[in-house]
């Protein structure tokens, strides 16, 4: 058929790897900061007696962090449970 021209090809669909992240409720954030706070405990339970201090300090010290930078004082998460 000389009278037809070729298709033409569609451009490949680039995938945009910067998408925003998903939002997730206050509970949700703070469900995963107390998980990794238990596994970082968890993971000091291994360690020498004299290792475990500085790791929980530090664990403990990360968890107050960031239940602050999200405007949770202690003690106010567990009477949203309720």
């Amino acid at each position: 058929m000389p009278g037809k021209t070729p298709a033409k090809k569609k451009p490949p669909k680039v995938v945009v790897d910067g998408k925003p992240p998903r939002k997730v409720g206050l509970p949700t954030q703070l469900a995963a900061i107390q998980t990794r706070y238990r596994s970082a405990l968890l993971d000091a339970a291994d360690l020498p007696y004299a290792e475990q201090g500085d790791r929980i300090r530090s664990a403990l010290a990360t968890l107050l962090a960031e239940k602050a930078a999200l405007g949770v004082t202690d003690g106010e998460d567990a009477a949203e449970g309720e």
